[in-house]
């Protein structure tokens, strides 16, 4: 099924430019909404600077979410939203500084928290230029959406639209633009790619891992694959282009021995939300153990029992990424199985996933 596939191998490699900037925010665009004009602040927790999002949006109303829904623990940007009660569709414009030049992480959050107080769950669609991006449905006033897509405009501002379905009220609580590296996610280089999953194995906080530990400001969420235990190191890693974090390269899952009665095998798998889906996957592997000679970790990586790359045998403390050039399609479950080699006296192991959709641009039937 996957023969339409091509394949990257990106060597891990020390870079000069790596180590510097690593707290710069050029670039960034962060915007609070529903915060007054001209107010801005630092967070705490990041170190990311926010501002208002007046001068971005024409109209909107500036709302804060309901005590009940407010807590310490709560991020500082879903405190507030800005709502948009008139219109059917009212439009941010983020003016990048690097213009149309670039490729840009674009991240927009949101929490209803019964903002008006009528608790009446919003249903809306969000579109990026003139396409089609998502719709966003609340089910729960206290549980944050966010929705993130990699995308390259055709001109020197970009678009995010909040659009009306039916009577109830947009809203959006944060709108986030981070610059990339042009030599990376570039499978797309004239549409977008929505995310779908960026997955830290085997984390030892199972604490989401962001800005500043990642430079371009991903969202890293822990995730524990069953039947797995970590491994992990405390020295310092190599960074590729995609410049993962050490703080998620640094562990990796491997099958348990003790529990896992396939141990020479990795599995996990995950199902389209439609069959005519694109889906880019990024994997990202490091050795986080020394080994000794006699011992050698080699693995082959298969999706639904094609082959997709290997063997591959990562380097030690050195990131390595294969990732998707030419993507399948008409696939409604995607089965990926990690197999060490004949050759191989330890099991495979897996660091970290991305995997992207590519953005149609239009609303599937429902």
């Amino acid at each position: 099924m996957l023969k339409g596939f091509l394949f990257a191998w990106l060597i891990a490699f020390s870079l000069a430019t790596i180590a510097v900037a690593q707290n710069n925010q050029t670039g960034f665009i962060s915007l609070d909404c529903g915060i007054p004009a001209r107010s801005n602040y630092t967070d705490i927790t990041t170190g990311l600077f926010y501002t208002s999002d007046v001068g971005y949006v024409s109209g909107g109303v500036k709302n804060n979410i309901s005590s009940t829904y407010q807590s310490n623990s709560l991020e500082r940007q879903f405190l507030t939203v800005t709502s948009f009660p008139t219109g059917t569709k009212n439009c941010y414009t983020l003016t990048p500084a690097q213009g149309n030049s670039g490729r840009y992480l674009i991240r927009a959050s949101f929490l209803y928290g019964d903002y008006d107080g009528i608790n009446q769950f919003p249903n809306f669609d969000l579109h990026i230029e003139e396409k089609y991006w998502t719709t966003i449905s609340i089910y729960n006033a206290s549980i944050s959406i966010q929705k993130e897509i990699i995308h390259t405009p055709s001109n020197g501002s970009i678009n995010i639209c909040l659009v009306k379905l039916d009577t109830t009220t947009p809203f959006i609580s944060a709108l986030e633009l981070r610059p990339l590296n042009n030599t990376i996610y570039k499978a797309i280089l004239n549409s977008s790619m929505e995310l779908y999953y960026c997955l830290d194995f085997g984390s030892l906080t199972n604490q989401y891992v962001r800005y500043s530990d990642d430079a371009w400001d991903r969202v890293w969420r822990p995730y524990q694959l069953p039947l797995t235990v970590i491994i992990n190191t405390t020295e310092d890693l190599l960074q590729n282009t995609f410049r993962l974090p050490s703080a998620v390269m640094s562990t990796a899952l491997i099958p348990d021995p003790e529990t896992d009665p396939n141990p020479d095998t990795l599995t996990f798998f995950w199902y389209s939300t439609n069959a005519t889906d694109k889906y880019y996957l990024y994997f990202h592997f490091a050795e986080v153990v020394k080994l000794s000679e006699t011992e050698k970790r080699e693995f082959n990586i298969y999706v639904n029992d094609d082959l997709y790359y290997g063997p591959m045998s990562p380097a030690y403390l050195s990131t390595s990424t294969v990732y998707t050039v030419n993507p399948g399609s008409g696939i409604e479950k995607y089965d990926v199985l990690i197999n060490k080699t004949e050759s191989s006296t330890l099991p495979p192991l897996i660091n970290a996933i991305e995997i992207f959709r590519e953005l149609k641009g239009y609303k599937p039937d429902t």
